[in-house]
């Protein structure tokens, strides 16, 4: 009578979870085959479902958790409660063409808390946005200067504008606000801004930014994709993975005292987290307003969007390190399950578990499109269908991101418009390379908007 022939499990799906770990946890048989020896020595075969089985589960896992995060922010979006009154001290850095700046004085104009005046702070005089800010000088609704902030050496370009503007601050304004040239507030942002400072229950209060694809191409789509979803996500108190984006910020005058907001900005590439060191070495109590999201029109291609994402991570790779290391983690994850459920688990189990990514990535997009809505922001119909599709295409937009992740892991040469940065430690900063307005910028860089800040 011959001896059967033991049953393969080729496919883990075929059987329960209890027996996969049963035969996961089997240890070597001896040479003679006559029994388990008793070595601990685990086989790698055996493993192999078990491993695949928990990638699977903590893909699920981590896009549902984006799922109900969005779901969040949907049911408590609503505009900010945003009444008082206040002296305020626009502090805005620019440098390369600015085309939209037009947009942006009347968009200050329509403020229900209008600014005193705008520090508009420029790299040369032969930088574009002079003459282009210049023109609108003794034609705006509040006082207008412009300074002119000179060539950066051991700073980003921006961080020396904006210590160029708080040098000539005179007088006493209640609040002083950083804000970027790209956005296109609401009526309400300023005042959202500065209200919660003139009651005394916040020393900082900052905004996020919110992606909107101005232009039909498919590299706006991916950021706003990307960076809207990261943008409704709660904020953490822990000092090594704070932020303060310094495109909508204000700062009460007991504040910029106390944290030297000039002082902040010194030798760093990277405004937004020098000031949350610098806020948290004070003592300040810091609000990030979950409504107060700033519209930014955006109209990337593919490589503008890499570029932009690279240098983004490339940032948070040098000044938060833990953040990219959970960037990374989170989308090889997703990315993870993902093949697991489309190769390894082949059958209802893995078809089953991609579906339930695709879907739930669908239903975040929508609802974060619905945030937007809630807020003035409403997207196309064109726009909101592309930007659920791409949820349902969630892996396509994790391998685009995942690159974005891996092309910052190198953080020596950091180029930010028409500068680049030789960049050997969180305060050791170099211009290693500076280009004329009309050359060309590297990595698809394109200097039509002021450098994103």
């Amino acid at each position: 009578m011959s001896r059967a022939r033991p049953r393969r499990i080729a496919d883990p799906s075929h059987c329960g979870i209890v027996t996969v770990l049963r035969r996961s946890l089997l240890v070597g048989r001896s040479k003679g085959g006559a029994g388990i020896t008793s070595g601990r020595r685990l086989s790698f075969t055996g493993l192999f479902p078990l491993f695949a089985w928990a990638t699977l589960v903590c893909g699920v896992l981590v896009t549902l958790c984006g799922a109900l995060l969005a779901w969040r922010a949907w049911r408590m979006a609503g505009p900010p409660k945003a009444r008082r009154r206040a002296q305020v001290a626009l502090i805005l850095p620019l440098t390369g063409p600015v085309p939209g700046f037009g947009r942006l004085v009347a968009a200050l104009e329509a403020q229900t808390l209008r600014p005193e005046r705008l520090i508009v702070a420029v790299e040369s005089l032969d930088d574009p946005a002079f003459g282009q800010v210049r023109a609108f000088e003794g034609r705006t609704r509040f006082a207008l200067r412009i300074v002119v902030a000179g060539h950066a050496v051991d700073q980003a370009q921006k961080c020396r504008n904006q210590q160029a503007a708080l040098a000539v601050l005179d007088g006493s304004p209640d609040v002083v606000a950083l804000m970027d040239g790209d956005i296109v507030p609401q009526t309400w942002w300023l005042s959202a801004l500065a209200s919660p400072l003139m009651d005394g229950t916040a020393d900082v209060v900052i905004g996020r930014r919110w992606q909107q694809v101005a232009g039909r191409r498919l590299g706006a789509h991916l950021v706003a994709a990307i960076d809207r979803p990261l943008a409704l996500l709660p904020r953490l108190s822990r000092e090594d993975a704070s932020v303060i984006w310094g495109g909508s910020a204000a700062f009460s005058r007991a504040a910029t005292a106390r944290m030297d907001l000039r002082a902040a900005l010194d030798r760093t590439l990277a405004d937004d987290l020098s000031l949350a060191d610098h806020a948290a070495a004070a003592g300040l109590r810091v609000l990030t307003r979950g409504s107060l999201l700033a519209p930014t029109p955006a109209s990337h291609d593919v490589l503008e969007a890499w570029s932009f994402g690279r240098r983004q991570h490339q940032i948070c790779h040098i000044y938060r390190p833990k953040l990219w290391w959970l960037a990374l983690l989170t989308i090889a994850s997703r990315l993870g399950a993902f093949a697991v459920g489309a190769v390894v688990v082949p059958g209802a189990e893995g078809a089953a578990a991609v579906t339930v990514i695709c879907a739930l990535s669908a239903l975040r997009q929508a609802l974060v499109g619905d945030v937007g809505r809630k807020l003035g922001m409403p997207d196309s119909v064109s726009v909101r269908a592309v930007q659920i599709a791409l949820g349902a295409a969630q892996p396509l937009v994790d391998l685009f991101h995942i690159s974005v992740i891996l092309g910052a892991a190198w953080t020596r040469r950091v180029s930010w418009g028409h500068v680049d940065y030789a960049v050997r430690g969180r305060r050791d900063i170099r211009v290693a390379a500076r280009r004329s307005f009309e050359s060309p910028a590297p990595m698809g860089e394109t200097l039509d908007h002021p450098q994103t800040w």
